[in-house]
């Protein structure tokens, strides 16, 4: 059904306009008399689906060309065709000027003519509906400005990108000029058109809720043939796009800020541990030597204070790498109660010192080996543990690994370590996993970070685990922790021998060559004395840096050589990528252990991808370096 609303006081008018509607043929058509201004705003209010206004300005309570301006300002979408006496064609001409699609003369159109200008007006606004979509669609709308005679006319989708509604919100042509109006930025193109033809700009507007949103805005300038300017453009709602730009910059810069953290913490794990090599080196050396009871007291506490000093470096750097997201799990099968039974070993010294009882259970359906990250569940369990003891001066220390869920693939345990120490008032337990925090009572002073249980937490929670207490202040405290790990073979089964350290401790009793690739000149003393120490018939090499160590190996071959990582000119990874490929086979089959200062991501595998055959930490463990040697060497 097509909707005609006709404007019109002449209701004698309006009837034989009708019939002219009726003789036309044109099918399934409605005319609407309005014989007033304000009825027929009323209905354009409550009434949208009009495809045309048949309107006379003449009517009692229109103000002209003002009245019109205001119908084409609050409906612009809507298609009008103004209707003049026959000596006010002129009238009509300007109509259009001022927004109207078109004009008929009163008692100089039959039903033909009538016919035609609304086929015309009903498709252009079927054409501006699609248009409207489409802009709606794309974010995007057009307007343009005549300043001879100071037109202006926008789409829906222009009042759309400014938060407007047209039917709600009426402006003057005063208005849209003036520097407060949401309109303002495009006609500040108009006067830069003339002089470029066509401007393109992108603005952050501010919206009347307080909103915001970016806009690209174009704005041509067309010369009529009289020499006047039309000025026309398209307004395009560009937020999403900005905000995805903007993320995407953020992004690019998170991540490159976490290259370069990651960097920062890698120069700063060298620089930290390096020299630690180097001290803890020495003082191992020093134990070898013939001390008399003060020397060894000396030595005694630069080992204690090394080992403390060393704890904090590692705790900064593991929460530094956790927090980087530089964390990584391995999956091994492994003997739960080895794992346990060391963790013990480890603290016994401790324990015996302070005088406290200790004690370790394991629920004994626990008949195979677990597979998940040993190596982390031991580093939570040494953390847990250890803080145990700290805050304990009497009384015991207990372990205790408990089966939640025990499925045929995967078991689910519940670790626990009691204490009996000073407890954990109940308002600071939500605290004491946060990093930097340490909970003490006012009479305990300790040593630390405050990392151990942060780090604990987020290693646990990083595997899908949950962690807790259960504490009360003077009455000790139940650290627990739950994991899921793999099911691997069972205990009763004969275990698959990984071939690694088969001769663990044996001495090697034939003479060999060692490599030390190193630009540290401390800790070059440190390795070739510890080697020098173990095995008698051991000869060192040292090479400054990689260039060094390729020059000597041009020239003679070694059996082992061990790898800095960090080093000036040529670094460990570059050099060891030269020798593999780059040199004989005889030499580039030598096995190359990395001597890394960075502990945080790195695992055997990794470093095999750069053509090592193992790493070593340091500060290295000169048990655990002997026993890699002794493998390789024993291949």
């Amino acid at each position: 059904m097509i909707k005609i609303l006709f404007i019109e006081d002449d209701l004698a008018y309006a009837r034989l306009v009708e019939v002219l509607l009726d003789d036309s043929g044109l099918m399934d058509c409605e005319l609407i008399n309005a014989p007033s201004l304000k009825e027929g705003l009323e209905l354009l209010k409550n009434n949208d689906d009009f495809s045309a206004i048949l309107l006379d300005l003449t009517l009692p309570d229109s103000a002209g060309f003002e009245t019109l301006e205001t119908i084409v300002n609050k409906y612009p979408q809507k298609n009008i065709i103004v209707l003049t006496g026959a000596k006010d064609e002129a009238l009509g001409v300007k109509s259009v000027q001022f927004g109207a699609q078109d004009y008929l003369v009163k008692g100089e159109f039959d039903e033909r003519q009538l016919t035609k200008t609304l086929r015309y007006s009903i498709e252009r606004n079927n054409i501006l509906s699609r248009l409207e979509e489409a802009q709606r669609i794309a974010r995007i709308g057009h307007w343009e400005y005549r300043p001879e005679d100071d037109f202006f006319t926008a789409s829906n989708g222009v009042y759309r990108i400014f938060g407007i509604d047209p039917a709600d919100e009426a402006f003057s042509i005063e208005d849209i000029k003036s520097t407060g109006s949401p309109f303002h930025p495009l006609l500040q193109m108009v006067d830069e058109a003339i002089k470029r033809k066509k401007v393109r700009k992108e603005a952050r507007i501010r919206l009347a809720n307080n909103s915001t949103r970016f806009v690209s805005m174009t704005c041509e300038a067309s010369l009529t043939p009289d020499g006047t300017y039309i000025f026309s453009g398209i307004i395009q709602d560009i937020t999403e796009q900005k905000r995805a730009e903007e993320l995407r910059k953020s992004r690019d810069m998170a991540q490159q800020s976490a290259k370069i953290k990651e960097q920062i913490f890698a120069n700063v794990s060298h620089e930290m541990r390096t020299p630690m090599n180097a001290i803890q080196g020495m003082v191992n050396l020093m134990f070898q030597t013939e001390l008399d009871k003060e020397q060894k007291q000396y030595a005694d506490s630069i080992k204690e204070s090394s080992d403390v000093l060393l704890a904090i470096i590692n705790d900064i750097l593991e929460i530094s790498s956790i927090q980087n997201e530089k964390i990584f799990f391995e999956e091994i099968e492994f003997d739960l109660h080895t794992v346990l039974d060391n963790i013990a070993d480890t603290f016994r010294p401790k324990i015996e010192t302070k005088d406290l009882n200790f004690k370790l259970e394991v629920d004994p359906r626990i008949q195979w080996n677990l597979r998940g990250d040993k190596l982390k569940l031991n580093q939570v369990l040494l953390n847990l543990v250890g803080n145990a003891i700290k805050f304990t001066d009497q009384g015991s220390i207990s372990i205790f690994a408990d089966v939640l869920e025990n499925a045929r693939d995967f078991a689910k345990i519940r670790f626990r370590i009691q204490d009996t120490g000073i407890g954990v008032a109940h308002d600071k337990q939500g605290l004491i996993f946060e990093a930097f925090t340490r909970v003490l009572s006012k009479n305990h002073h300790s040593e630390g970070t405050g990392l151990g249980l942060s780090i604990a937490k987020k290693l646990v929670e990083r595997q899908g685990g949950n962690i807790g207490v259960e504490s009360e202040e003077g009455a000790g405290s139940v650290f627990f922790f739950e994991l899921t790990f793999g099911k691997g073979a069972s205990l009763n089964e004969p275990a698959k021998v990984i071939p690694q350290f088969d001769k663990l401790g044996e001495k090697i009793s034939r003479s060999f060559k060692v490599l030390i690739v190193e630009d540290h000149k401390m800790n070059q003393l440190v390795m070739q004395k510890t080697l020098e120490k173990q095995w008698e018939k051991v000869e060192v090499a040292v090479a400054n840096n990689g260039n060094e160590a390729i020059a000597f190996l041009e020239k003679q071959a070694v059996d082992i050589i061990l790898m800095d990582i960090q080093m000036p000119i040529r670094n460990g990874f570059e050099t060891t990528e030269y020798v593999r490929k780059k040199m004989p086979a005889e030499i580039a089959n030598i096995p190359i252990l990395a001597m890394t200062a960075w502990q945080y991501g790195n695992t055997q595998e990794d470093y095999r991808k750069f053509g090592f055959d193992d790493y070593i930490l340091k500060p290295f463990d000169p048990e655990t370096l002997f026993q890699k040697i002794e493998h390789f060497l024993d291949r």
